[in-house]
């Protein structure tokens, strides 16, 4: 009878860590599961390290990044790569700033030729302060984002013969940055006022309170009910005894 109790308890508590483990499943990770995320916010960072902290430019809105490696808050990403003139460059971008999709897009990067309209300085830094070298007048380079300098304008990160640097907006033709030819994601609707509906915090919270309440209870009907018949026979057989010792 022993073993049968500890049978029904065991069997109880693997119930209740099921049912728990279904109720609160680990989270995943969106990024993870994605092939490219999308930029649909303007100036998305683009960083030279994995705590995004060292910004190298911004990228071009409504174009893409192919993930290269999943995180719950920065991704490692790719632009360009293999079948495209413009070199690779690998750099990181925090993942609540993209749009993560599956599927590949058609022509998920920005490709531009920048030429310069006048002899230019191509720099190290972002300032513009920093040369690297000069470079003449219709000289081509391959454009990968923009910062901006302290005058409010454009300084664009670019490839000039597999040096990476940047060039100021007044030193090429002028362009715009199209955009990208998929529409973007429908904007969600907004959220019903609060006295509406309850936040979706507080209605999560509610049902896993809810589900551990449903789970204890469970535990313990199962417990009443493998303890109980035990008891009643210890008891039918201390009143037997006693029964036969008072009429004999």
């Amino acid at each position: 009878m022993m073993k049968l109790m500890l049978c029904r308890r065991a069997l109880c508590a693997a119930l209740a860590l099921f049912l728990f483990a279904a109720a609160f499943p680990p989270p995943q990770k969106a990024a993870a599961l994605a092939a490219y995320g999308r930029v649909i916010e303007r100036d998305v960072g683009f960083y030279k390290d994995p705590q995004a902290e060292e910004l190298l430019f911004y990228l071009p809105y409504t174009y893409y990044v192919k993930i290269e490696d999943g995180g719950e808050s920065i991704v490692r990403a790719e632009l360009f790569g293999s079948g495209y003139s413009t070199p690779a460059i690998d750099g990181y971008v925090y993942a609540d700033e993209l749009y993560f999709e599956e599927d590949p897009p058609v022509s998920p990067f920005f490709e531009k030729t920048l030429t310069t309209c006048a002899p230019a300085g191509f720099y190290a830094d972002s300032g513009g302060v920093k040369l690297i070298r000069h470079i003449f007048e219709n000289r081509t380079l391959k454009l990968y984002g923009y910062v901006y300098g302290a005058d409010g304008s454009f300084l664009y990160f670019a490839d000039y013969n597999n040096e990476l640097g940047y060039v100021k907006e007044e030193s090429v033709y002028p362009f715009e940055f199209t955009p990208h030819p998929t529409p973007l994601p429908a904007a969600e609707e907004p959220e019903i006022p609060p006295e509406e509906t309850p936040a979706e915090g507080e209605s999560g919270l509610g049902l896993k309170i809810a589900v551990i309440v449903s789970l204890i209870l469970a535990a313990a009907l199962i417990l009443a009910f493998s303890v109980r018949p035990a008891k009643k026979r210890e008891a039918d057989g201390e009143e037997g005894a006693y029964n036969d010792n008072e009429y004999r």
